[in-house]
């Protein structure tokens, strides 16, 4: 008889209570389950945290990061690094914890969508498991070449950075036009948390 090795599958998931989380678990048969906890709520969900490695852990790694709730940056990060360090298939769960983590998993998962299998959430009317799209930044090579260098412009004029890159600044204005429409620069061409996001 010949056995073949599964792909290990890990869940990353927002993660306050039990019984929404179990759907999205049993969708998934992960074999490395991480759930991402609000640092501020960590004790309040202690014990939802136990029945998951009580129901889970004989047969599941589970493991737990915790992020500061209100640092959006941080959180998408933190799910990028996640995401990165994974091995084999990838699938995000976003149905518990507040709101700002999800979006941050969320964004995470943008930053990195080719590693990312699936998004699942649960539907509110009934619990069903939902997958939602798969998003990306948008930004092709030249724009986030120049978002860096944004980014990193300390003070540096636009002239400054078009003449670092061998461009007019005619040509990069068209550029700093989309990025503005896209949310990742503001009105002085200066770098917003959405472009520090997309250049994860």
């Amino acid at each position: 008889m010949i056995y073949y090795a599964m792909e290990q599958t890990t869940l990353i998931s927002t993660f306050y209570s039990f019984d929404p989380f179990v759907a999205a678990a049993h969708a998934v048969s992960p074999n490395v389950i991480v759930l991402i906890v609000d640092a501020e709520k960590e004790k309040e969900v202690n014990e939802n945290i136990k029945k998951v490695r009580d129901f889970y852990g004989s047969v599941t790694s589970v493991n737990v990061e915790t992020v500061k709730g209100s640092d959006l940056l941080a959180i998408t990060q933190k799910t990028v690094d996640l995401i990165e360090k994974a091995k084999g298939r990838v699938v995000v769960y976003v149905g518990g914890g507040k709101k700002l983590t999800a979006q941050g998993v969320l964004y995470g998962c943008y930053a990195r969508a080719e590693r990312v299998e699936k998004i699942l959430c649960n539907n509110v009317n009934d619990q069903t498991i939902v997958e939602l799209p798969k998003l990306t930044y948008g930004l092709t090579k030249p724009k986030r070449i120049l978002l860096e260098k944004i980014a990193a412009r300390d003070g540096k004029s636009i002239k400054d950075i078009a003449d670092s890159l061998g461009k007019t600044r005619g040509m990069l204005y068209q550029h700093l036009k989309e990025l503005k429409e896209n949310g990742y620069v503001d009105e002085k061409f200066e770098i917003t948390l959405a472009g520090r996001m997309a250049l994860l």
